[in-house]
């Protein structure tokens, strides 16, 4: 994760008063200060409001009241997860997607909270989440409810989808690997709908299928193998739905990374992978965003050493 514009660096965070909002709050504040940035937390009053006229005189007051308390809270944990880190409060009204990302202009990354899944996700939260991911120009993290991962060493889950993408998601799954000292798994799933999977599955053998798409992502890897060759790499390949292979894969994971598609720059176009995988994921999900102006690393040797 980098700053994408000249002044301080900084990470936004979306908070919503929920105790999935304040460990979305956690995370970032861990995450700014590892990254030497400064944090931003934003909490948004929504301007449409079901308030009846014999209510309105009262809600201003009651709606500041709790976006203050909120912000103040949010504040407070902060204060205990990174003291010494340079933190803002800003209080917004408007829509919560576009009040968060229009903050969140030149921002490192956004952070945003995920509730439990419920019927409730589909009205508001996963309405944000994917808004949020979608039109944001930086990278986004979804962070979802508190779990205690069992030990063993740090590993970091690859969604890969095509080679069309692979530039964005290598860029940030090595970084964060790097960055966390972890292994690095590239996973690969695929599953076509109804017949057509069968289909495939009659004319093609599974093992050679799966055999051919990992010689494709091992060529793939080879310049940001030789940049990061410190970071283990080993890569899965399955013939499974891909929500269902990611989800599962996150449950002993510290990040997942996806690439969201290039086209994604307006609400709902994430993909039903993409928005399947913020809602169950069961460790952070680094949504990273699609640029075609990402390239694979070019290593040159100077001096007898890398250099990249």
């Amino acid at each position: 994760m980098s700053a994408t514009s000249a002044g301080p660096a900084f990470a936004v965070v979306a908070v919503d008063g929920s105790e999935e909002g304040y460990a979305a709050v956690r995370f970032a504040a861990e995450e700014a200060m590892r990254h030497g940035l400064a944090l931003r937390l934003a909490h948004v009053i929504p301007v449409h409001v079901p308030v009846g006229p014999p209510l309105m005189l009262g809600a201003d007051v009651e709606l500041g009241a709790y976006a203050s308390e909120t912000l103040a809270s949010a504040s407070r944990v902060v204060a205990d997860t990174a003291p010494h880190l340079h933190t803002t409060t800003h209080l917004l009204i408007g829509g919560r997607v576009s009040q968060v990302v229009g903050l969140a202009r030149g921002a490192s990354f956004i952070v945003v909270g995920r509730r439990p899944p419920s019927p409730h996700d589909r009205v508001w939260p996963g309405g944000t989440l994917d808004g949020i991911a979608s039109r944001a120009r930086c990278p986004v993290v979804v962070v979802p409810p508190q779990r205690a991962r069992e030990g063993g060493p740090a590993r970091v889950v690859a969604g890969f989808k095509s080679a069309r993408s692979a530039p964005e998601l290598f860029y940030a799954a090595f970084r964060t690997a790097d960055e966390l000292g972890a292994e690095l798994e590239v996973l690969h799933a695929w599953k076509l709908p109804g017949v057509y999977d069968d289909m495939i599955a009659r004319r093609v053998q599974e093992a050679t299928w799966n055999r051919e798409q990992r010689a494709v992502i091992w060529n793939l890897l080879g310049p940001w193998q030789e940049s990061y060759p410190q970071v283990r790499v080993r890569i899965g390949v399955r013939h499974e739905h891909p929500v269902r292979a990611l989800v599962q894969a996150s449950r002993d994971a510290d990040r997942l990374v996806i690439v969201k598609p290039l086209h994604g720059s307006a609400v709902h176009h994430l993909g039903r992978t993409a928005r399947g995988v913020l809602r169950f994921a069961e460790c952070p999900v680094h949504v990273a965003p699609a640029d075609e102006m990402v390239m694979a690393p070019v290593a040159v040797e100077q001096a007898g050493e890398l250099v990249t």
